[in-house]
């Protein structure tokens, strides 16, 4: 009787886990990033990650375990980051191109059969209006499977366009991770407390 309950409990224990970690708790502390022209509410657990000068990257953030499990099903590290990008002027072609070069560009990007990558609409706080782009791919050099968002938005008020990019890597060739790890309302709950002014 206590062989069969083990594998039971087991996954109880991960689904609580899981579930833990993607609780919503998440935003009852938050830090902000602030800009003359955004602001950017994100959870308080959030670690700064300095950018070299000329990285063409203007804030990025580690959130690795929070809000997401630090671990796949077979005990990988789960890693995630957030950038954000400014560009003056609707440049939302340009960022456009550069999030797809972000990621084709890999030649030893593997995707699965028949897909390579999704785009739909989607706003921020303020209520402006973007395109979110998702992929997922695995590459053979880092021996790791990839899965990507980026957000294109143009301000009207700021004449500024912003390209905020979500990097999650992990190994998982089913790519489970992300249904079970919810990265899109993760994605979409920050987007959700970023601002234009």
């Amino acid at each position: 009787m206590k062989i069969k309950l083990t594998p039971i409990f087991l996954f109880c224990l991960m689904s609580t886990l899981l579930s833990a970690q993607t609780d919503p708790a998440i935003w009852n502390s938050i830090a902000k990033i602030e800009d003359n022209k955004f602001i950017a509410s994100i959870p308080d657990g959030w670690k700064k990650v300095n950018v070299t000068d000329g990285s063409g990257i203007d804030y990025k953030y580690d959130f690795s375990g929070v809000g997401v499990p630090s671990v796949t099903h077979d005990n990988s590290p789960l890693y995630a980051n957030f950038t954000i990008v400014k560009m003056q002027g609707n440049k939302t072609d340009k960022a456009w191109d550069q999030a797809m070069a972000e990621f084709s560009n890999f030649s030893d990007r593997l995707t699965e059969p028949g897909y390579d990558h999704d785009s739909t609409n989607a706003a921020i706080k303020s209520g402006e209006t973007g395109r979110l782009l998702h992929t997922r791919y695995y590459r053979r050099s880092k021996v790791s499977n990839y899965s990507k968002y980026y957000m294109v938005v143009y301000s009207q008020k700021g004449d500024q366009t912003y390209l905020i990019s979500f990097n999650f890597q992990y190994k998982d060739t089913s790519y489970d991770i992300e249904r079970s790890a919810k990265f899109k309302d993760y994605v979409m709950a920050v987007l959700a407390h970023f601002e234009v002014r």
